[in-house]
Formats: structure tokens, C-alpha cells, sequence
């Protein structure tokens, strides 16, 4: 049975998605190794699937889904992946490297044996959070580091660099000494209330996404 295939080949794990007729396979591995040495394993695995090889029989995780059991698809909205419900209440979702979710789906859908009319809903309010408190999380860190550091120079300390990531440590003291004491609060006043005003744009005006659902008559 001729199959079609995408694969999605990360550090530690690898996700593969084969259309077999109009049966959805969806099928993680993962490895102890990472980096070349997984990627090998994985492009194994690819290749084992491009000959015919069953998704079940090349190891892995596998999840299955009837394409005629989907009632509802999503695509996220940078057409980075995708999420199948189905009617049992199921639920499998791929990310695709290509930002090509939409033609993934579009050949799912394709053996569901009807039809599916798109439509446009907001994310959720977690979902939309999610970009700007990672962003915060990141940039606070980096900000605590050199607050620390401006703290220190404003009092008169030796700041020693040592143990790791000492590239790091002197990035921060370079800021730190550059803006000053008065000028990282500054920054960090600044840098709090625009990603405050991110987070709350988000959530007032969510992003869309395209979902499919079952065409009505």
C-alpha cells in the first residue's frame, strides 16, 4: 500500500507521520544518544518506513487515527503544526519543520471520505500567553544577572569572573558597567511594561488559527 510520509527529526526524539490508505500513523522514537548519532537512528527509521516497512514494526511510540474518524483539524497559526480530533474524542498532533501543516493536512483530509469547510477561532488564553512569558523568562534572567552586576559595581565590588560560562558573566558586567545602575533599572522598567503590554494584547485580542470541521449540507 503506497504510503506518504512526513518526518519531523529533532536532537532526542524524531516524529514521523505516514498516511497508509486512510489510516493516520503517528509514530515517536526517541534514543539516549543525541545529536549525529540520533539523527542516524532516526533517518533509519525514515528509510525502513519509505521501503514499506509497518509504522509498528520499526519501534517507536505509535498513535493511530482513521482519517474518516476526524471531526475537527487545527493549524496553528505559523503553519507550524497541526491537531487532529476525532470523533472518539482522540487527539494527535505533529510539528513539521516546513512550516507546511496546511498540506499535510490537506492530504489527511483528502481519504476522511467527506468533505471540510475551514473556519477561523482564537487560541486559548494559555496558549496565547505562552510566547511572552517565555520571552520574560529569558530576558528577566539575563536582567537579574546584570542588575546583580550593576549592583555590585555601584557599591564599590570586584566582580570575579569564574567557573562556567564566564563569557557569559562578562557580557553582563559589560552591560552593566555601560548603563549603570540607574540605567538597568531603567531598562528593566521599560522591558517589564512592553512585554506587560505584549501579554495583554494577546490575551484581549487573541491570534487566530484555522480549524476544518465537517462541511454542513
Amino acid at each position: 500500500m503506497e504510503s506518504r510520509i512526513w518526518a519531523n527529526i529533532q536532537e532526542r526524539f524524531a516524529d514521523f507521520v505516514v498516511l497508509q490508505g486512510d489510516v493516520v500513523h503517528k509514530l515517536r522514537v526517541k534514543g539516549m544518544v543525541k545529536g549525529f548519532l540520533f539523527k542516524r537512528k532516526a533517518q533509519g527509521v525514515l528509510e525502513q518506513l519509505q521501503q514499506g516497512a509497518e509504522p509498528k514494526e520499526v519501534g517507536g511510540t505509535l498513535e493511530t487515527m482513521p482519517a474518516g474518524a476526524i471531526v475537527k483539524a487545527e493549524v496553528s497559526p505559523g503553519n507550524g503544526s497541526l491537531t487532529l480530533h476525532s470523533q472518539d474524542g482522540a487527539k494527535l498532533d505533529f510539528s513539521t519543520p516546513n512550516s507546511d501543516a496546511d498540506v499535510i493536512l490537506a492530504a489527511i483530509l483528502e481519504k476522511a471520505g467527506r468533505s471540510f469547510s475551514p473556519a477561523q477561532e482564537e487560541i486559548g488564553a494559555v496558549e496565547a500567553a505562552l510566547p511572552p512569558m517565555f520571552l520574560g523568562l529569558i530576558a528577566g534572567l539575563f536582567w537579574a544577572a546584570v542588575y546583580d552586576s550593576a549592583s555590585k559595581l555601584a557599591a564599590g565590588e570586584e566582580i570575579v569572573v569564574k567557573g562556567r560560562r564566564q563569557g557569559l558573566q562578562k557580557l553582563t558586567i559589560w552591560v552593566a558597567d555601560l548603563l549603570g545602575y540607574n540605567g538597568v533599572l531603567a531598562i528593566g522598567a521599560v522591558l517589564g511594561a512592553l512585554l506587560l503590554g505584549w501579554l495583554v494584547m494577546r490575551l484581549v485580542k487573541r491570534p487566530l488559527r484555522t480549524v476544518w470541521l465537517p462541511a454542513t449540507a
